[in-house]
């Protein structure tokens, strides 16, 4: 079983570094390939969670999706869902997928920032609680009526910077 912080640990990592390979292999049985042109994410279906990845070498383009240059994939953020934990046993602020919006409020004090809205590209209301913890930020994505935890993302603050706090 693995921590949250054992994934925050290695931030900043080439997906193609032996060390961080040896992590994955030891850890994810089912991890999806890395590919730039459908995702910048990893996946393991097993497990629920989702490895991200930030490639400012890379050059490609989406409309033809033809690929020019593959650049450098580096690890910055990840996503745990209530699947995820088959693998993860420590959850940010002591979270649980069953707690509800006011008990992370409770456990986790007042959200650095907080988002509430309604996204065209998914037809859909959103409402997301953001803690800046060390360089992490740690978000919390909520089913609007019920405010019970849809997923937890957890990203390097430096390394995501269209999503900096």
């Amino acid at each position: 079983m693995l921590s949250y912080r054992d994934l925050i640990k290695y931030f900043g990592f080439s997906l193609f570094d032996k060390e961080f390979q040896l992590f994955l292999t030891n850890n994810f049985s089912d991890l999806s390939g890395y590919n730039i042109l459908e995702s910048n994410y990893i996946t393991s279906d097993k497990t629920g969670v989702e490895l991200g990845f930030t490639n400012s070498e890379v050059v490609y383009d989406d409309d033809d999706n033809v690929l020019f240059k593959k650049g450098n994939p580096i690890f910055s953020h990840f996503a745990i869902y209530p699947e995820s934990l088959t693998i993860i046993n420590d959850l940010p602020f002591d979270a649980s997928f069953s707690d509800k919006r006011l008990e992370i409020k409770n456990k986790a004090g007042k959200p650095t920032q907080m988002k509430e809205g309604y996204a065209d590209f998914l037809n859909k209301s959103f409402l997301v609680d953001n803690y800046k913890l060390d360089d992490a930020v740690i978000t919390f994505d909520y089913d609007v009526e019920k405010q019970t935890i849809n997923f937890i993302q957890v990203r390097a603050n430096k390394l995501v910077e269209h999503l900096k706090l």
